[in-house]
């Protein structure tokens, strides 16, 4: 098991995932690496950023300006993996010297919850933003009141697929305690934009051969700093003729992900990743 897949289902601090990603691709010795990395608009996802471009972009992806590697960017509200990013990702960094080898292309996606003391335990959902409380992650909580914007119809849509109401799952207190309900939220989203890169991926052969690391994870916004959950991790290895899909992590149910907190620190567990 790699240090992504031990990861996964529990908070980490953002070095840890960053310092995870960085030795997976380094210990796949390609002669480039590229990276995606798909956010919330929410201004408490700078930490994130941040760790991800210092973590792993500064020292693998190839130069760009001043002598820095820079991730390709999506930034949206609700963190949507936007269907033809991953071909233009792979046409920015199909370099020469991949041709006759290849290349890794680390995507990224980070869904996010902040998360606060109440008084029976932590609550998700809620921080306190320039002297009062604010909602976070705002879009998710948008689509789980039902409101209607053209980025909340695009998220219900994709809570949707498989003709599963996870929307109606998250809302009903029987199902998904009220406290974790942003939480969960945001570990499914992860998840369903994960399904989606994966499928854009599978859908048009790479101009040079190339892996992907697909890496749904789920920031968790902090009075303090902000730590990390990783959902699970995907790959595609388009080298080949056809393109081979392994995934390992947590499911896209809400109705079956289990929730416990130990040392300050969550855990999110279902039968598919029994991870506790």
């Amino acid at each position: 098991m790699n240090l992504l897949q031990d990861l996964i289902g529990k908070e980490s601090e953002l070095r840890q995932v960053g310092s995870a990603v960085r030795g997976f691709a380094q210990s796949l010795r390609a002669p480039v690496v590229g990276a995606c990395h798909v956010t919330c608009s929410d201004e408490t996802e700078r930490e994130c950023e941040e760790a991800f471009v210092r973590l792993v972009a500064a020292g693998l992806l190839p130069a760009l300006k001043g002598g820095r590697g820079a991730p390709f960017r999506s930034v949206n509200l609700g963190a949507r993996y936007e269907w033809g990013a991953a071909g233009l990702v792979e046409e920015h960094f199909a370099l020469p010297e991949t041709e006759g080898a290849f290349k890794l292309l680390v995507l990224k996606i980070n869904a996010h919850a902040a998360v606060r003391q109440g008084p029976h335990g932590p609550e998700y959902g809620w921080l306190r933003r320039y002297g009062s409380d604010s909602t976070c992650c705002g879009a998710l909580k948008a689509l789980i009141d039902g409101a209607r914007l053209p980025a909340v119809d695009e998220l219900a849509e994709t809570f949707a697929a498989g003709e599963l109401d996870r929307v109606a799952r998250l809302r009903n207190p029987r199902i998904v305690a009220p406290e974790h309900r942003a939480l969960l939220a945001a570990v499914v989203n992860a998840r369903l934009q994960a399904e989606r890169a994966i499928a854009d991926i599978c859908a048009a052969r790479p101009k040079t051969p190339t892996v992907f690391l697909v890496l749904p994870c789920v920031t968790i916004n902090r009075p303090g700093p902000d730590t990390e959950l990783v959902v699970g991790e995907g790959e595609v290895d388009w080298i080949g003729q056809q393109p081979t899909v392994k995934y390992s992590g947590l499911g896209d149910d809400p109705a079956s992900h289990r929730v416990r907190h130990e040392h300050g620190r969550v855990a999110v567990e279902d039968d598919q990743w029994p991870a506790l």
